[in-house]
Order: structure tokens, then C-alpha cells, then sequence
């Protein structure tokens, strides 16, 4: 059974109602050598992304005021690490949480990052070193990055791997079966009340119904509430996901929400993020479908009541028919900017929405420009136009 981790972080959020965020719906590149999914082109995906990280750096559009910049699976170059983490130490403003999938490495570079950040992954590091196991050292780990800027200005970065075994459970031969995960983070913030966790793709479904990471998450999720009415807030899953809107995802979706289960009260106002890679995605060995990839959403319990919305941009509806609301993205290369609410409405009659969308960015040229109304509304008009 996957462990979760609490960590105690200090943010201070601009209001303590709303957090915003950044999605990077962006594109990955991969191939696929000795079990491992690697970037084709690593200098180039990461000008992409540093780009963006720049772009908050500078806070360009408002986008320094984003608590949250989210990458998606596989998609930031491990070579690129550390140029990742100084841009985040010197350049982002206090109080920012980036999350970064990064593409596959061994257990041996894994169990060597723990030991680089060890200062914030102690109990994790610990754990590892109880059950490592030297014969699986060149095994592949699929892993993100969690670097939070406080608001003492420290950075404090957090190595997560995928706990999901990948695709290998379907084969007979080991070796392409991925590292198993044993942990997860629950993050806390203290002077604001705040409270995340960050899953890889797959480990959001379903291994059972009896010890799932979601009913993992849901349990801690109650007996923190019921210990000090501090229910879980957000819960991230990035994805590098050809079929984000297979039935195990929906299924999974309404079983947070409270069909399968009961309305639990730690999760019942969570807001879940799904953040994908982009169409114009291409991963080695997968057939290439022009809708496969994309199709990022948020999701919440539909109680919160967002509004019936259906522009060229983005949608809302409920997946099959659960007691989930769901906002839907485009499939195309995108930089979303949204605010969440964090506190439930209670009084019925309000209509207010948990999220609004403060900003839509597309490609042009190899730069990014903000979507203005007609463009988000009807959608644009040539390949020309946006690239």
C-alpha cells in the first residue's frame, strides 16, 4: 500500500478564497529505448518550457500571480533539471508551487535525487532505503518534480515517482514493467490553509476498490478533516495520456465524488486537475490520433455549480452523468490561466462558479499571445493564424 507523506509548507495566497494557477498544455516528443520513454528532442522541449517559466518570471499577463505552474507527464528534460530549479530560486516570486513531469530515468538516478534533496524528502529517503532493492538499480522510474517557493523565499523541492506499474503489467517479461512508487506527498500550507496532492496519470484509476491511491487519499483526506476541519483542496494528476477520457478516468472521477463511496467530507469541495499534453503530442509505438491527446479539465463535485458553457476553447458538462462538473479544454498546444475558489458555497442560492478563466495563451509564430474573445469563442480561423 502507496504511504502518504504530509509535508507542512509556509505559502501565504494573495486571498485566502481563490488560488491562482497556470496549466501548460504542451506537447511531448518521445521515443522509446530500453524500456525507457525519453524526449526526441531535449534542447528544444526545453526552450519550450523555459519560455513559460520566463514568461512568469516576468510576470507577463498577470502570470506572476500564479501560485500554481503546472507541466505535464514526461514533458521537462532531466538534463535541464537544475537550470529548472535556479530559474524558480532566483527569478519566481515567493509563495509559487511549480510541478514538472519529467521524462524516465533509472531507480539509481531516483534514489540519487532523494539523496541531493533530502533535507525536504527525509521520511521519503528513509523509506527507499529500508526496501532498496541494488538489482533493480537501472529499472525505469517515471517521477515529477514539486518545487515550492515559500514565503521566506526558500525553495523546497520534493521528488515524487509514479506508484501506477505503467503498461508492463501487461507483459510477462519484467523488465518493462516500471518502478513501483511507495509514496505519496500531502502538501499543507500553514499560514493560509491549503492542502494539494500531486499524482502521475494512472495512479489516479483504480487499482481496487479496497487499496486504491484515491481511497488512500480519500481516508487521509476524512481523518484530517475530522482531526482539524481542514478538508483536502486540490488534487493535480498530469498526464501524458493518448485516451484521457477513458471510462477507468470517469469511473474514478465519480467514485471521488461520491457515488461508488459515500459523500466523504474531505474530498466532497476538492477541485481535481487534469492537465494533459497537447495533440500535437507524438510518443513512439502509440498510433497517432489527432484527438488523442489534449482534452485537459477541471473537475468538481457538482453541487459547485459551474455554469452550462460551450465555446471552440473550452466546455462544461458531466461525464457520464455522475455528480462530477466538469470544465473541458481544447485538444491544441495551450497556456490556461484560471482561479479556483477554495471555499464551498453554502448558501443555495448563489450561482458563482469555483473557477474562472482568467486567460487563454496559444502558439504563433514561437510565441506565445493571449486568445482574445472571438478567437476563444469561435475558435481561429487557420493553422496560419496560430501555429
Amino acid at each position: 500500500m502507496v504511504e502518504i507523506i504530509e509535508k507542512f509548507i509556509p505559502l501565504r495566497l494573495p486571498a485566502e478564497e481563490r488560488v491562482s494557477m497556470l496549466l501548460a498544455q504542451i506537447p511531448s516528443r518521445l521515443r522509446y529505448r530500453n524500456y525507457f520513454y525519453q524526449l526526441v528532442d531535449p534542447r528544444g522541449q526545453w526552450a519550450l518550457v523555459e519560455q513559460i517559466l520566463r514568461m512568469v518570471a516576468r510576470g507577463e499577463e498577470g502570470l506572476n500571480g500564479a501560485t500554481f505552474v503546472v507541466f505535464p507527464e514526461v514533458s521537462v528534460p532531466f538534463q535541464y533539471k537544475d537550470d529548472l530549479v535556479e530559474i524558480i530560486q532566483k527569478d519566481f516570486p515567493l509563495n509559487t508551487v511549480t510541478i514538472a513531469g519529467f521524462e524516465h530515468i533509472t531507480l539509481r538516478q531516483f534514489w540519487q535525487l532523494l539523496a541531493e534533496y533530502d533535507a525536504h524528502n527525509v521520511e521519503a529517503h528513509r523509506l527507499i532505503l529500508d526496501r532498496m532493492n541494488r538489482a533493480e538499480a537501472e529499472r525505469p522510474v517515471n517521477w515529477c518534480l514539486v518545487a515550492v517557493k515559500d514565503d521566506h523565499g526558500d525553495l523546497r523541492c520534493f521528488v515524487e515517482a509514479k506508484t501506477h506499474p505503467f503498461f508492463g503489467e501487461e507483459f510477462l517479461d519484467q523488465p518493462r514493467d516500471l518502478y513501483r512508487g511507495q509514496y505519496l506527498y500531502l502538501f499543507r500550507s500553514q499560514p493560509a490553509p491549503l492542502s494539494f496532492v500531486v499524482l502521475i496519470c494512472l495512479d489516479y484509476i483504480y487499482r481496487d476498490r479496497h487499496g486504491s491511491n484515491i481511497l488512500t487519499i480519500i481516508r487521509k483526506a476524512n481523518e484530517m478533516y475530522y482531526r482539524e476541519r481542514q478538508p483536502l483542496d486540490l488534487l493535480f494528476v498530469i498526464q501524458c495520456n493518448p485516451k484521457p477520457e477513458h471510462q477507468v478516468f470517469q469511473d474514478t472521477a465519480v467514485g471521488f465524488y461520491g457515488e461508488h463511496l459515500i459523500f466523504t467530507p474531505g474530498v466532497k469541495h476538492a477541485t481535481t486537475i487534469l492537465l494533459n499534453t497537447s495533440s500535437e503530442t507524438r510518443v513512439e509505438g502509440v498510433a497517432e490520433d489527432s484527438g488523442g491527446f489534449g482534452h485537459s479539465a477541471v473537475l468538481a463535485h457538482k453541487s459547485r455549480r459551474l455554469p452550462a458553457t460551450a465555446v471552440a476553447e473550452y466546455s462544461t458538462d458531466q461525464p457520464g452523468g455522475g455528480p462530477v462538473a466538469r470544465l473541458r479544454f481544447g485538444a491544441e498546444t495551450r497556456l490556461y490561466h484560471l482561479d479556483v475558489s477554495l471555499l464551498h458555497e453554502r448558501d443555495p442560492r448563489t450561482s458563482r462558479s469555483p473557477v474562472k478563466i482568467l486567460s487563454v495563451h496559444g502558439m504563433r509564430a514561437g510565441q506565445w499571445r493571449k486568445l482574445e474573445g472571438e478567437e476563444i469563442i469561435s475558435g481561429v480561423s487557420s493553422r496560419e493564424e496560430l501555429d
